[in-house]
């Protein structure tokens, strides 16, 4: 099936410079600003509760992560997210480590309780967690069984491979379902859903696993797609500029990926490069090197 997809996204996210904010955690808070600034949109990073509701106020779209919950991350996470609710904002949530410890799934819990997302972002062992805690379906769990996280990364049998499709892509459904959100769960192959929609996406390489944040960088990418797709984006519309913003974020691995394995550069100078490329990413770039197919 050919898709009609809207590559100016990459182009109207420079045009608008979308007021991005963050409460993410502090391992990557630099990488995600640094990326959304190279996309075009403008970071702010603010996770006090005595400010997120006037921040999220001045901003364009609000991006939470709970990586490192401190002591006051789930208060600052839900007023800023009732306040973005209030406004009509899209809210991206990644649950970092779900799984991990109790207090994260607790706080990722609560969060989903009091704020309403708009986009869920994760590893197929966080999302299949979070299903499995919502709604006590194992869906996409093969066995039956949902296996741990390894930390923040999925585990081994959940890596998504030709054979493993499938099933983590009735997981991805079933929690776009159950919550209403669009859903993306990255791995060697991305998926995107609405429920009702399913897009595979086949870009990237193995260096972005190398690196810390490459995650919660795509997360800022598709917090600045999304936040430009206009005031009131359909639900279809969501999911395209999630959809696209993965691809965007993979087909720039795979370029900076190329860079770094001509100067014989390791997962430093990758880094870098990534960074690069997401900065130097137009239109056409985009739009000749994305791998996107209907499931």
């Amino acid at each position: 099936m050919s898709l009609k997809i809207n590559h100016s996204l990459t182009r109207l996210v420079r045009e608008k410079r979308p007021v991005i904010h963050c409460i993410t955690n502090y391992v990557t808070a630099g990488d995600v600003a640094n990326t959304i600034l190279a996309c075009g949109g403008s970071p702010i990073m603010a996770d006090h509760p005595e400010e997120v509701s006037e921040i999220t106020a001045i901003s364009d779209c609000l991006l939470l992560n709970i990586g490192t919950p401190g002591g006051t991350t789930k208060a600052a996470m839900e007023k800023a997210g009732r306040e973005a609710n209030r406004r009509s904002l899209p809210v991206i949530f990644d649950p970092v480590g779900i799984g991990a410890s109790r207090y994260r799934t607790e706080t990722a819990l609560s969060l989903l309780s009091e704020v309403k997302i708009t986009v869920i972002r994760g590893n197929a062992s966080e999302l299949r967690i979070l299903l499995k805690e919502l709604t006590g379906n194992n869906a996409g769990s093969g066995n039956g069984s949902v296996s741990p996280t390894r930390g923040v990364d999925a585990s081994f049998s959940d890596e998504i491979r030709e054979d493993t499709l499938e099933s983590l892509t009735e997981t991805t459904r079933a929690l776009s379902a159950a919550t209403g959100a669009v859903t993306v769960m990255t791995g060697a192959i991305d998926i995107a859903s609405t429920g009702e929609e399913t897009w595979l996406i086949r870009n990237g390489c193995p260096q972005m696993s190398r690196i810390t944040g490459s995650g919660c960088m795509l997360d800022g990418i598709i917090a600045a797609y999304i936040a430009s797709t206009g005031l009131t984006p359909s639900q279809h519309a969501i999911f395209e500029a999630a959809a696209l913003a993965t691809a965007a974020a993979g087909l720039c691995g795979e370029r900076a990926a190329k860079k770094a394995e001509q100067t014989l550069s390791g997962t430093g100078s990758f880094r870098c490069c990534f960074l690069d490329e997401v900065s130097l990413l137009d239109e056409g770039t985009l739009k000749g090197g994305i791998n996107i197919e209907v499931s």
